[in-house]
């Protein structure tokens, strides 16, 4: 066992580990339709839909491509042709190797879904009972504030979203109903050519064998030209009659037809999921690139607030004291988060605390610090957080990559192999035709030759039996009835070809008209595609417009509210040091008015 298929076993027991089944491999081989049937329903949570009890192996391939089928049909919105039950089954190490992938990027992706939303759950909860505490720095209030418009906006692009995929489920369902009635009024041409070459086909059979070998040739030159047929329409064998022909040209024109319809109905939904996947990306990448701004600019500018908030009432009240006493000099402070209150305490010495207020203020300022701290940790965390969903969603975007990657390689092979075997099987009616050519013209040989014998003998007895003159006008006789004969059989033959080349000619301009409607009707229909969603696109971006200019708005007016409360903050702090003065000059006025 190689290194690579090692990595691979772990990686299926890894998977089998978190899903705590209780089983363990040790070769790829053992990884069958009982493992694969486990780990649905494990990570899914549900039964495995036609689920049969596995007794042969054809119930394990069922089973196996049921499993398969509700992955792609269900969950992920993907084609997985190149993984089939049978593969699986069979043990090929390719087909177990991307199914084992596909589970475990599921399981990944389950986990972390369930791991970001806890998160959310918790942290609104923790929201709710601090708004109840006695004490709220006003920067919680502001933080909480705009971060709602970013919560509202991430809502309503996963709303669009879902909008967006069910409006594809509808255009993918009006497209089936579509290509079903075109099918049945295919079936319905089918059956009308169906008859008609059969009534036709009866009357041709009046003429002699060999003559209607060559006649049914020309007809099928002329049903193959009237018919848009493919290039494999001349393998066809011209020793056949012309009803099988016509079920044969029916065939090909089908199978052409639906394999058109699924190879556009396959690109249409790749198309859908990968824009579809694109944008979601892109709209998350865009969301957590502003969080992430959002948060730097708040842990940028926490300190830079704290310290003019208390560098400014300082500076103040020294510039006054400057003016109003001896204008002695004095020093700038350096106030950092926690030593507010040790450096208040030495300017101002002469006031006299009580302990209960000494005590409230220390209080205070240890509530500010763990509140400072904590906030400075949430941002550290969020930013992580995000990093790490960026760098998973950049994962989940090459996996998709490769997944379609291989499905493109897959469908390639398969189209070259079909056209390998296409090619043997034109090359094989070829030889079969000219065998064919060949045996007729030894058996037509070998009865005429009979035949003649047979005539020789006759005529041999007849001239024993009869005398010469009998036997002379005998002959002239038969000649002559011969001659009528062929006569006879000429005309009807001309006049049966007009007829059926008439038939034909008006058959192909029936057909013609028909076709030339229904390619109207097509071109109508993807016109009408078209207008609509370009007309859904217009009112998207309208929509988008008006929630941009209704979200600067309310950015705007909450920084409006920000700034007059730091101004209301800032008058009133001007207030108290404005009454401290009065207070001090009054304190020192007393003592000399009591001398005097």
């Amino acid at each position: 066992m190689g290194p690579e298929e090692r990595d691979w076993v772990d990686v299926a027991n890894n998977v089998l580990l978190k899903c705590h089944i209780n089983l363990r491999l040790e070769r790829m081989s053992e990884c069958d339709a009982n493992v694969f049937v486990a780990l649905y329903e494990a990570i899914l949570g549900e039964k495995v839909p036609d689920y049969v009890a596995a007794e042969r192996q054809e119930d394990d391939i069922h089973n196996v491509q049921s499993v398969i089928d509700s992955l792609a049909l269900d969950y992920l919105h993907i084609s997985l042709s190149h993984i089939t039950g049978e593969n699986i089954v069979r043990g090929e190490k390719e087909s177990i190797r991307n199914l084992l992938e596909i589970f475990d990027g599921l399981l990944d992706y389950l986990v972390e879904r369930q791991s970001d939303e806890e998160p959310q759950h918790k942290g609104f909860n923790g929201k709710t009972s601090a708004a109840n505490a006695a004490y709220q720095p006003q920067k919680q209030d502001t933080d909480k504030t705009q971060c709602q418009p970013l919560t509202i906006q991430l809502s309503d692009r996963e709303s669009s979203l879902s909008w967006r995929n069910q409006r594809n489920r509808e255009a993918e369902q009006e497209l089936r109903d579509m290509s079903e009635k075109l099918s049945r009024r295919l079936e319905e041409l089918d059956l009308m050519l169906k008859r008609a070459l059969s009534e036709t086909g009866e009357i041709c059979e009046l003429g002699e064998e060999d003559k209607q070998c060559h006649h049914s040739d020309r007809i099928m030159e002329c049903v193959i030209s009237s018919c848009h047929s493919r290039a494999h329409a001349h393998s066809l064998p011209p020793f056949l009659s012309p009803a099988q022909h016509s079920i044969q040209q029916d065939a090909l024109i089908k199978d052409s037809y639906n394999a058109s319809h699924s190879q556009l109905q396959h690109r249409s939904s790749q198309q859908l999921v990968q824009q579809e996947q694109a944008d979601m990306t892109t709209e998350r990448l865009n969301a957590q690139k502003t969080v992430l701004e959002y948060h730097q600019a708040v842990c940028r500018e926490a300190p830079s607030v704290h310290r003019s908030c208390t560098k400014s009432p300082c500076s103040r009240s020294s510039g006054a004291k400057l003016q109003q006493t001896a204008r002695r000099e004095t020093h700038s402070l350096s106030v950092k988060d926690n030593n507010l209150l040790p450096i208040l305490l030495e300017e101002f010495p002469q006031v006299q605390l009580s302990p209960h207020t000494v005590s409230h203020m220390w209080k205070q300022q240890l509530l500010q610090t763990d509140q400072l701290s904590s906030s400075q940790n949430q941002n550290r965390q969020t930013q992580s957080k995000l990093l790490k969903q960026l760098d998973e969603a950049h994962k989940r975007h090459d996996m998709l990559v490769q997944i379609i990657h291989k499905e493109k390689e897959h469908n390639r092979r398969l189209r070259e192999f079909r056209e390998r075997i296409q090619q043997q099987k034109s090359a094989q009616n070829k030889l079969r035709e000219q065998r064919q050519h060949v045996a007729r013209a030894k058996k037509y040989y070998s009865v005429y030759h009979a035949q003649l014998r047979v005539k020789l003998m006759q005529a041999k007895t007849q001239e024993e039996q009869k005398l010469k003159q009998i036997f002379e006008e005998g002959l002239e006789l038969q000649k002559a009835h011969l001659r009528e004969q062929r006569a006879h059989t000429k005309e009807l033959r001309q006049e049966n070809y007009r007829k059926y080349k008439d038939e034909i000619e008006a058959m192909e301009n029936y057909y013609r008209d028909q076709f030339s409607l229904l390619a109207e009707t097509l071109a109508h229909e993807r016109q009408d595609i078209q207008i609509h969603k370009k007309a859904q696109e217009k009112a998207l971006q309208n929509m988008k417009r008006e929630l941009r200019n209704k979200m600067e708005k309310e950015i705007g007016e909450l920084q409006k509210v920000i700034i007059q409360n730091d101004e209301n903050n800032y008058f009133r702090d001007l207030d108290v040091e404005r009454l401290q003065k009065r207070v001090q000059m009054a304190s020192f006025q007393y003592p000399t008015s009591c001398l005097q």
